[in-house]
């Protein structure tokens, strides 16, 4: 059974659009900056909120299904659209939240990136650290998580004989989401490729 796990993670891990190929396993992190630690900081802030706020499951990713498989725990947990009542509370109801949910997550994906940006601009030698990069990817996958879910659960509500309300207003708001996340990508891309210029220099 470990082998069956330890080959779908290196598998899933592999299969990763969002993660970048970073050289090096071991890297020396000293002299940390203000910036880097608070990237750090707000991207596990960001991850760990995005499980609180029911936006994706706090089990989710390759740990839960690797419990699932050793301890047998086959029951899925309600899903997003299933938590906010997508097919069965008012429409006006479901369409609020899911136009309240995703502006928070796009907001905070915005304020992360921000301090992404800020190790970007940083001249400093020992700047886009590994642990910066990956906790940076951590929350953009919560983010693109976030996003799918948000989708499901107005296609759910849309797809009601009762459903009687304009989507328009929810469908800007998660296109404004899906273009923060464009734009969270192309930092995530840049911010690997500094931290692969720097590791090569340093090696």
């Amino acid at each position: 059974m470990r082998s069956v796990v330890l080959s779908l993670s290196l598998c899933l891990l592999g299969g990763c659009a969002t993660v970048s190929m970073m050289p090096g396993e071991t890297t020396v992190e000293s002299g940390l900056s203000h910036n880097q630690s608070a990237l750090r900081k707000v991207s596990a802030e960001y991850s760990d909120s995005a499980a609180e706020q029911g936006w994706v499951e706090a089990s989710g990713g390759l740990a839960g299904f690797a419990d699932m498989l050793i301890n047998g725990r086959g029951d899925a947990p309600d899903d997003y659209a299933t938590r906010i009542g997508a097919a069965t509370n008012a429409p006006a109801i479901v369409l609020s939240r899911i136009s309240a949910d995703s502006e928070a997550a796009r907001t905070g994906l915005a304020s992360v990136s921000q301090e992404a940006k800020a190790v970007l601009n940083s001249a400093a030698a020992d700047a886009a650290t590994r642990t910066d990069v990956m906790s940076y990817e951590r929350a953009l996958v919560r983010a693109q998580t976030a996003y799918r879910n948000f989708q499901s659960a107005l296609s759910t509500v849309a797809a009601r004989s009762d459903m009687d309300m304009d989507t328009a207003p929810v469908d800007a708001e998660l296109s404004d989401f899906a273009d923060t996340i464009d734009s969270a990508r192309k930092t995530a891309d840049k911010l690997a490729d500094k931290y692969a210029s720097l590791n090569s220099i340093v090696g």
